[in-house]
């Protein structure tokens, strides 16, 4: 029991550092209101990736990353351009939004809960 505690922990907290660290290089950019047809030309690119997909490659399950998902505001098909920074939301623009690590990181827990 302890052993899988201190695992659940560890997992959290590497987590936690890495997706608030990779968030300085690239904000984690979404179109707020996306065209349905932009967003199959961007899951087709290289520049974007679910939520979902970000999610599962930081180990978390899919009810875990629907729980990240919930707490930051997107859907799990999110597409987030995970590669670069766009520009905004700038004098009103409110077309292109940033991930709330914020929000993210308080709901790790939880999300790591949901998995076990």
């Amino acid at each position: 029991m302890f052993v899988r505690r201190l695992t659940t922990i560890a997992a959290g907290a590497a987590a936690a550092v890495l997706l608030t660290s990779t968030a300085a290089s690239a904000h984690f950019c979404y179109f707020s209101n996306p065209n349905p047809n932009g967003d199959a030309g961007r899951a087709g690119s290289q520049g974007f990736v679910s939520f979902g997909v970000i999610a599962a490659a930081e180990g978390f399950c899919p009810a875990g990353a629907q729980v990240l998902a919930d707490a930051v505001g997107v859907t799990t098909s999110t597409l987030i351009n995970a590669h670069g920074v766009m520009a905004g939301p700038t004098g009103g623009n409110k077309a292109i939004s940033h991930l709330d690590f914020a929000a993210l990181e308080a709901a790790i827990p939880a999300a790591l809960a949901a998995c076990e």
